[in-house]
C-alpha cells in the first residue's frame, strides 16, 4: 500500500496530503491541470486572460447539492461558462489515473504499462 503524502503546489514548505477539487481547462476545453497546479496557475494569469478559461473549484461538493442530478447537469466555471458534469470529472478522474499510474512506476519501475492495475471507483 502506498500513501499518497504529497501534492505539487501549495503553501511553500508545506506537505500537502490532499489537494483542493480545483481543475483548469484551457480556454479550448483541453486540461491543463488539476488541484493547487489548477488554483495557482488560473490566480496568476492577467485578469483578461483568466475570463477565456474554465476553471472549476469544489465541483464534488456541488453534486451533494443537487437533487436532480442527471447525466445532462451542468457545472458552472468562475467566468460563468457552463461544462457537462460528466466531462468535469472525466478530466479529473483521468488526471488521478495518470497520476496514480506514475506513482506505481515510481515505487515499482518493472510494473507492465497494461494489465497490471485493477481499478475500482
Amino acid at each position: 500500500i502506498h500513501m499518497m503524502r504529497k501534492w505539487e503546489g501549495g503553501d511553500p514548505g508545506v506537505a500537502n496530503q490532499k489537494t483542493p477539487t480545483s481543475l483548469l481547462l484551457t480556454p479550448d476545453g483541453d486540461f491543463h491541470s488539476f488541484g493547487y497546479t489548477a488554483r495557482d496557475y488560473y490566480h496568476d494569469l492577467d485578469p483578461e486572460e483568466a475570463r477565456e478559461w474554465l476553471y472549476f473549484e469544489k465541483f464534488k461538493m456541488k453534486i451533494h447539492s443537487t437533487s436532480d442530478l442527471t447525466m445532462k447537469t451542468q457545472l458552472e466555471a468562475i467566468n460563468g461558462k457552463k461544462l457537462a458534469a460528466l466531462e468535469v470529472f472525466a478530466h479529473a478522474l483521468r488526471f488521478f489515473k495518470q497520476h496514480a499510474v506514475q506513482e506505481l512506476q515510481d515505487q515499482c519501475p518493472s510494473l507492465p504499462e497494461h494489465g497490471a492495475i485493477r481499478w475500482v471507483i
